[in-house]
């Protein structure tokens, strides 16, 4: 049997220092507020906003805050040897600090 189908639904696998949690959380809420500043611009009526320099702009600082998400991650995992299992995710508890892998859905 694989370490895959070993792993429940969501397992904990370790925990971050609060300056560590505070850095992905700072990562995570840009992204998220990014993400919602490109769909509503996306889907307004002007065209201006819509493809003009500041949706560029907006659309460049999202790429760069999900690369510098990602490299946290993989830092991370490097530094605390957590394991990569194909179909599966990092979490954080940002209360806690708790790391998780979980099953994608």
């Amino acid at each position: 049997m694989g370490v895959e189908s070993q792993i429940a639904d969501k397992q904990e696998i370790g925990k971050v220092t609060y300056k560590e949690r505070d850095e992905i959380l700072a990562l995570f809420e840009r992204k998220n507020g990014l993400l919602e500043l490109v769909r509503s611009l996306a889907e307004t009526d002007n065209d201006l906003l819509k493809n003009g320099y500041f949706y560029e702009q907006v659309v460049a600082d999202l790429g760069k805050t999900s690369t510098r998400h990602e490299e946290w991650w993989n830092k991370r995992a490097e530094q605390y040897r957590w394991e990569r299992l194909e179909g599966h995710c990092w979490e954080i508890d940002f209360e806690t600090c708790r790391i998780f892998v979980k099953k994608q859905s």
